[in-house]
């Protein structure tokens, strides 16, 4: 049997501003935010794995009260009209979006130098390029 949380790719958390830290928004763009969800009644914040947004929900309820992204916030109450606030122009968001992390390079595999066998017995040759058992 499977259960709807095991299903559930968000990632959810206790604040708003916890939220909003993990999003990465620019701290003016977090005051906006805070201003426009005031009056808002939510009780779950989560951020879907696509990290696209932050949704607000309500218990109970299969529709978001609220969305916040990099350059808006879309609220929807359940008793009341829909209203989208801008908090950052699109050129803003992107220039002030954390970079994305650099991958590094897998390491190569030490080669080891070639070693030169002894003519006589076929044993490698210290650097010195004198044979320790033929000498």
């Amino acid at each position: 049997m499977t259960f709807a949380a095991d299903l559930d790719d968000r990632t959810y958390f206790r604040t708003l501003d916890a939220a909003l830290a993990d999003l990465g928004l620019p701290l003016g763009a977090v005051d906006k935010v805070r201003a426009a969800v005031v009056k808002v009644d939510y009780e779950h914040v989560s951020i879907p794995s696509s990290r696209e947004h932050i949704t607000l929900e309500l218990p109970g309820e299969t529709t978001p009260v609220g969305y916040i992204t990099p350059t808006f916030v879309a609220l929807h109450p359940r008793e009341g009209a829909s209203e989208f606030i801008e908090i950052a122009t699109p050129a803003v968001a992107a220039a002030a979006a954390p970079a994305p992390a650099r991958v590094k390079p897998a390491k190569s595999k030490l080669v080891e130098p070639a070693v030169k066998p002894c003519p006589t017995c076929f044993t490698g040759l210290p650097l010195s390029g004198i044979c320790d058992w033929c000498g």
